[in-house]
């Protein structure tokens, strides 16, 4: 697990965050176009399919009586931007207060001030609504590290005793417009059957390692590199389509596998495109001490 993480990192951290990869077909989706599975599911993944039964993962139901998941702003975090003449913008940072199911509460923010190169500028109508949510994991060494808009709230924020994260976010004033974030963790059959479900190249994989995963009713599914797909969903609990994207590695004794989907009206698909986007260069745990870097050989983020 350990060299995943620092390519992550390399390629999180120290790589740009280039032109997004969802506007070009999400705006376009409609109800008429293919379907990349047939006889698919129409429940929502966004809010039922939860992390995975294989490994018996998180839910909200498995939350002790009175507990409520709550967010505070702990910083900012920076976007630099531009090579010769590097400019920051900022924006907020929440960190989230969540529920763990074995061991000690880690702290709740990262131990390090967190800045993140990108070098396209984020429009300020987006910019301006933008919150950045870190979440630790029950390490306290690593977290996990999403963009959505600033007034979300956070309706479950759940780490199970198998390490599966569930984490949704919502709006207060309109619930059904929300986000959702699963990291299966080490549980590595919930890990292969969901492989099997996202990455359409990989269902007889799973299948063969005693793990088949669901059909989906993708509306839209394409590679946008190797480990990475982007995906439509039709409505299921919400009125609005999901759109999501999904990241997989797997080795002969090691599975992963995390997603972020949104369900949202058409008129905020350009700030899910930047969730989205996100989420697509750093789709796993990073580091929440950016110190611990050059002792993994990695540069310092300055």
């Amino acid at each position: 697990m350990v060299w995943v993480f620092i390519m992550l990192l390399f390629c999180g951290f120290i790589v740009m965050f280039t032109t997004s990869l969802i506007p070009k077909y999400i705006p376009a989706v409609t109800d008429g176009d293919h379907t990349a599975q047939a006889g698919g599911t129409d429940r929502d993944p966004a809010g039922g399919q939860g992390t995975g039964s294989p490994g018996g993962g998180t839910t909200g139901q498995q939350q002790e009586a009175g507990f409520k998941p709550s967010r505070v702003q702990c910083g900012v975090m920076k976007l630099r931007h531009g090579a010769r003449k590097p400019q920051d913008d900022q924006i907020p940072l929440y960190c989230i207060e969540g529920k763990y199911h074995v061991g000690d509460t880690p702290m709740m923010q990262p131990a390090s001030p967190l800045q993140v190169k990108i070098d396209t500028v984020i429009p300020e109508k987006i910019l301006s609504d933008l919150g950045a949510f870190w979440l630790s994991d029950s390490s306290g060494t690593w977290g996990h590290l999403l963009l959505a808009p600033k007034h979300w709230e956070v309706v479950r924020a759940d780490t199970g005793a198998n390490g599966s994260v569930g984490l949704e976010l919502a709006d207060p004033q309109h619930p059904d417009r929300r986000a959702v974030y699963l990291d299966g963790g080490p549980c590595q059959g919930c890990n292969i059957a969901l492989i099997g479900s996202y990455f359409t190249a990989l269902k007889n994989w799973a299948e063969e390692k005693g793990f088949p995963g669901k059909t989906m009713k993708f509306l839209h599914h394409a590679y946008v590199r190797n480990h990475v797909v982007t995906y439509v969903l039709p409505p299921g609990s919400t009125a609005y389509k999901t759109v999501g994207a999904a990241f997989e590695r797997h080795e002969p004794q090691d599975a992963m596998f995390t997603r972020y989907e949104i369900s949202v009206p058409p008129e905020d698909l350009d700030m899910a495109n930047v969730m989205l986007d996100f989420f697509a260069r750093f789709p796993s745990s990073v580091a929440a001490d950016l110190s611990v870097q050059p002792y993994l050989g990695i540069p310092s983020v300055s």
